[in-house]
């Protein structure tokens, strides 16, 4: 008596193609006025409830893109660094908010037992209450394109991964590149702005290597194909990627909850960007950029040493000084023991539930306000407690939280 998931996004979606579930139910040809039922939830929130008649005696399917696409930011304005509300071109490091996305989504079933009945509403796994199948966790969606014929995304091209570059930590590779198939060589004029984007994913995908992106490497070569000096810019001097705190070392670095909004960050790349942020010397007939992984050292290293002479008159570029530390916040695993994520529905059709819970990542009680026949998604180190309000509600746990 639940209901099966057949087919379902991979761990990583695009907005701008198909995010397709396709389920069946034991219950669906024994009962009457059968509808699967799904609750997509974007942070935490439910932005839609979906009900679906099957197509054909044995599965139904949704899509739920152009849901998702509603909340994807179209309009490229950087959202990091210190070139907040600037064109995107023209970042140094970047993201934008809603260019990476986390969602969800919990499926249920309704039916009558009888043909003059009501529909009743079941959860998904046998039991009468709001929807809490999930077929596949918290998954992440990007604004981009991919065909409906290929179901999963195989990003595994464009994670910085120095597994095969044994003592090196430069994204030169072949086979780890920006988050693009265009030239690895290209021609550009010296006024030109542009970014190019990287892949700087904090939690390990699933059997795949990887390395937050810590720098951009710029080196600088003559006409002669020698290299005239080098210069870096960091991501974490104006907090660009996941990397919150420069004080701390990765291994200890907090989970925020946003975190997955920058697991795309945007490189300034182009003639502009590094004439601006990075600084240029004389003579250079080309340059080349790459990205060089993480480190543990709390302090943004020296610029690589040029290998030649530099230029006379000629000073390297000096990395802006990191802002003043803040204190990094525990992370939830030092909080609790278990941080667990709780679906809260409040059935009544009238009075809104008031409740409590504790704060994964502060430990600290909160309040929580869930509007008459609305459900929310949270965090807590505990069952979520009833203060006030409605009494027609259903708390239940879906999960360890991410």
């Amino acid at each position: 008596m639940a209901v099966t998931a057949l087919t379902y996004p991979g761990r990583y979606s695009n907005a701008y193609g198909n995010i397709v579930y396709k389920v069946e139910s034991d219950q669906m040809n024994t009962n009457y006025k059968f509808r699967f039922v799904f609750d997509v939830y974007m942070n935490n929130e439910r932005i839609a409830r979906l009900k679906v008649t099957p197509q054909n005696t044995y599965w139904a399917q949704v899509d739920i893109a152009r849901v998702i696409q509603s909340y994807m930011e179209s309009n490229p304005r950087n959202e990091g660094i210190r070139n907040q509300g600037e064109p995107l071109t023209k970042a140094d490091w970047g993201w934008m908010d809603a260019d990476w996305l986390m969602y969800s989504v919990l499926i249920g079933e309704e039916y009558s037992t009888t043909a003059t009945g009501d529909p009743v509403l079941y959860d998904g796994t046998g039991s009468v209450g709001q929807p809490i199948f999930d077929p596949t966790g918290d998954v992440f969606v990007s604004n981009s394109v991919k065909e409906w014929y290929d179901k999963t995304t195989d990003l595994s091209p464009f994670y910085l991964n120095t597994t095969n570059l044994p003592g090196s930590t430069d994204y030169n590779s072949d086979t780890h590149r920006f988050l693009t198939n265009s030239p690895r060589i290209r021609y550009v004029r010296d006024t030109d702005w542009g970014t190019l984007s990287a892949l700087n994913i904090q939690n390990v995908p699933d059997e795949t290597d990887t390395e937050p992106v810590y720098c951009m490497l710029v080196e600088y070569f003559d006409q002669w194909d020698g290299l005239i000096t080098s210069g870096v810019t960091y991501n974490v001097v104006y907090n660009g990627g996941w990397r919150y705190n420069c004080d701390e070392d990765t291994s200890v670095q907090p989970v925020y909850p946003d975190y997955y909004k920058k697991m795309i960050s945007y490189v300034g790349a182009f003639p502009k960007n590094i004439e601006e942020h990075v600084g240029f010397p004389p003579d250079v007939k080309y340059y080349r950029v790459s990205l060089q992984k993480s480190i543990d050292d709390p302090i943004p290293p020296s610029p690589t040493p040029s290998n030649t002479p530099l230029p006379s008159g000629y000073v390297p570029p000096t990395p802006a000084p990191p802002p003043t530390p803040t204190p990094t916040p525990s992370t939830s695993s030092l909080i609790c023991s278990t941080c667990n994520k709780y679906s809260i529905s409040n059935i009544d059709k009238s009075i809104s539930l008031n409740l409590t819970y504790t704060d994964c990542d502060t430990g600290l009680s909160r309040s929580l306000t869930v509007a008459p026949e609305t459900s929310k998604v949270i965090c807590s180190c505990d069952t979520p407690v009833r203060v006030s309000g409605s009494t027609n509600y259903v708390i239940n746990n879906i999960g360890i939280c991410r």
